[in-house]
């Protein structure tokens, strides 16, 4: 029987939430397709409310701390960084389940939190962490307006994540690079 680790479980369990919602995320048919047994499960979390506690934690640590981190080390220039994070943001909106910029993952976690205050609360805090990264990397780019570019612009990748889980084709490069020259003001 295969040893799994805590990572291994909220992995599997962000792929059945990104894939089935939070309601498809149980511990029974997780250890199955897991192969191994729910005692597996209960060595790393108390209960399904800790591996979901987990999940979330996954998904602002990697959709949020991961990205700036990769985003800061790509240039000293704030519109450069600006220009990599969106880069980044719409040609992965629809990634792989749990991945890094994964919009499913993303649209899943949004609709978990319309009706569980658990999920609201970590979903307020991103938006807040993300649009704050980019008001910040607005004013470093002496944007006009920092703070309403920043909002206009997460509100427009919230939008292409929305439109590509529903079979949307992603947005084009030219107009991904005129959005990026609108927040920067230029």
């Amino acid at each position: 029987m295969a040893s799994l680790s805590a990572s291994d479980w909220v992995r599997a369990a962000a792929e059945r939430l990104a894939a089935d919602g939070v309601d498809a995320v149980r511990v029974e048919p997780l250890a199955r397709e897991l192969g191994v047994s729910k005692g597996s499960f209960y060595w790393h979390f108390a209960d399904r409310a800790g591996l979901l506690d987990a999940v979330l934690g996954h998904w602002r640590a990697a959709g949020t701390a991961g990205v700036i981190a990769r985003v800061e080390e790509t240039s000293d220039d704030p519109a450069d960084r600006l220009r990599e994070l969106v880069r980044l943001a719409f040609e992965h909106a629809g990634g792989g389940p749990g991945g890094i910029l994964d919009g499913r993952f993303d649209g899943a976690v949004r609709a978990w939190a319309a009706r569980d205050p658990r999920a609201r609360d970590a979903v307020h805090a991103v938006d807040e962490a993300r649009t704050t990264y980019l008001e910040r990397l607005l004013i470093g780019a002496d944007a006009p307006d920092a703070p309403r570019r920043a909002a206009v612009l997460y509100r427009a990748l919230l939008g292409e994540y929305a439109l590509r889980n529903a079979g949307a084709g992603a947005l084009d490069r030219r107009a991904v690079d005129e959005l990026v020259a609108w927040a920067l003001g230029r």
